[in-house]
């Protein structure tokens, strides 16, 4: 994700470890021989430790640690196997879940003023995500012009709202099922220590970008 003064991860400076993609030899075996449209798979993940899964689909779904020392915890992630040469890193969920300066449905994590407890209140979590590089590059456009409106001009606006209409998501849904907090001590806030959940995929999922950037009220905080 690359928004104008933002960055691909826009806070991940303060939240999200810098680390390397997954490969093969690194996950479980894929969950089927064929690319179903939808998946659900189930996993658990420590504190500071990161979940990785081969989804199909030429996809790798991942729980990246959270590195700030305010609570732990994780951000949802949809990932290429490899990167490509030469770029910043490529990741497929921030740039089609909104809200884009907020706290929102893929951080389980205590951040944007939330702790680890408030975190943990909510169990359902639910994402969307392009499902190629070359997707990720044409969303990050259209959320530009949509952010950014008074950068672009008239026929610049006129082929992102297409674009906005041609770029099909996937969505996800992760459900936590048991969780683990452990109470800090001598001050220090309470830290999220494990988590165990269940998770969903849709690859045909219908929903369009401009659908998922259709304005949405403000988050309640949890």
């Amino acid at each position: 994700m690359r928004l104008r003064s933002i960055g691909i991860g826009f806070a991940c400076a303060l939240l999200l470890a810098v680390a390397a993609r997954p490969s093969t030899s690194q996950n479980q075996p894929h969950v089927s021989s064929a690319d179903a449209n939808e998946i659900r798979f189930s996993g658990e993940a420590t504190r500071g430790q990161p979940f990785t899964r081969d989804v199909g689909h030429n996809l790798f779904f991942r729980l990246t640690p959270a590195t700030s020392d305010e609570g732990g915890g994780w951000v949802i992630e949809i990932l290429p196997p490899v990167e490509p040469a030469g770029g910043d890193p490529i990741e497929f969920a921030a740039i089609a879940t909104p809200p884009y300066h907020a706290y929102n449905d893929r951080y389980i994590a205590a951040a944007f003023g939330y702790s680890a407890k408030e975190a943990l209140q909510a169990p359902v979590r639910k994402f969307n995500f392009v499902q190629s590089i070359d997707d990720e590059q044409r969303a990050s456009e259209v959320v530009n012009a949509a952010l950014y409106p008074s950068t672009v001009g008239e026929a610049e606006r006129a082929r992102v709202a297409v674009e906005s209409t041609q770029l099909m998501l996937g969505t996800g849904q992760l459900r936590i099922v048991h969780s683990k907090l452990t109470s800090g001590k001598d001050g220090a806030p309470d830290v999220i220590a494990w988590i165990k959940f269940e998770v969903e995929l849709n690859f045909s999922s219908g929903l369009t970008l401009r659908q998922a950037l259709a304005p949405h009220p403000p988050a309640p905080k949890r």
